[in-house]
């Protein structure tokens, strides 16, 4: 018997496409117009003799556009949770969290800032992509938040403001929600890493995981990606509750919350 495939495919275009692929469809489609342009006028102006009239305006048109090529740029991050950089721009470069009572639960609610972006990071290399963008039609303006991104992007999808309620029925952040008596520890990580400031080599050259990362990765972006999570009993890997923390502000509300939980654990 004979089967057909009935799934049509979905035009380009097609509203009924995901948000971010239309988002990125769109982007490219831009990105590619914006070169596009200011490249016919310089050719016209040497095939049809109109010179330096049409190859002036074609500069122009360059210089005017050149700076929202990066800005397309940008757009390709939201699929990796990049618009938390955004929204978290504006933040403090520290961490920070604070600690209320909870009356429905009947233990503490703990409201976590995360830290910005590091800035630096972002426009240090600026100044030499604009002169590529110059050079290359603007193609070359479109590798600055590809260069970016690798320092930036990891982590990302846990720099944004959150929640914690902590109380004898346990943690509870986002989807995660573990009951008191399954929680078995409290882990300070980087970008998947548990970190410690004891030396993995004893001795005088000994070097502590934290200081491994800062290496590792760009080193102001790393001092502002530490994340606290819980994992539960039985379990080998640990969940994410907090995210784009400095290390002083993961290690004291790690330890906060844990003298919260062993209080809740004596009183049972």
């Amino acid at each position: 018997m004979q089967t057909n495939n009935t799934a049509a495919r979905l035009p380009l275009f097609s509203n009924q496409r995901p948000g971010w692929q239309r988002l990125l469809i769109w982007g490219g489609v831009a990105f590619a117009a914006l070169n596009i342009v200011p490249l016919v006028f310089h050719v016209a102006g040497n095939l049809f003799g109109l010179g330096n009239a049409l190859r002036g305006w074609g500069s122009l048109l360059l210089l005017v556009l050149l700076p929202f090529l990066p800005v397309l740029g940008f757009l390709l991050y939201l699929p990796f949770h990049g618009i938390n950089l955004f929204r978290t721009a504006a933040n403090s470069a520290t961490a920070a969290f604070t600690r209320r009572d909870d009356p429905a639960r009947g233990g503490y609610l703990y409201d976590v800032r995360p830290a910005r972006m590091s800035w630096l990071t972002v426009l240090t290399p600026l100044p030499l992509f604009i002169v590529l963008g110059v050079l290359t039609a603007g193609i070359g303006m479109l590798f600055w938040p590809a260069l970016v991104a690798i320092f930036v992007l990891p982590g990302a999808r846990y720099r944004k403001p959150v929640t914690i309620a902590v109380s004898a029925h346990g943690i509870e952040s986002g989807d995660v929600n573990l009951p008191l008596d399954r929680i078995a520890d409290l882990e300070v990580g980087n970008n998947g890493v548990k970190v410690s400031e004891e030396p993995l080599m004893p001795g005088r050259g000994g070097v502590s995981t934290s200081a491994m990362v800062g290496r590792g990765l760009g080193k102001r972006q790393a001092e502002r990606s530490y994340t606290l999570a819980v994992r539960g009993d039985g379990q080998s890997s640990a969940a994410v509750i907090a995210g784009g923390l400095t290390y002083d502000c993961a290690v004291n509300l790690q330890s906060d919350i844990h003298n919260a939980l062993a209080r809740f654990s004596a009183a049972d």
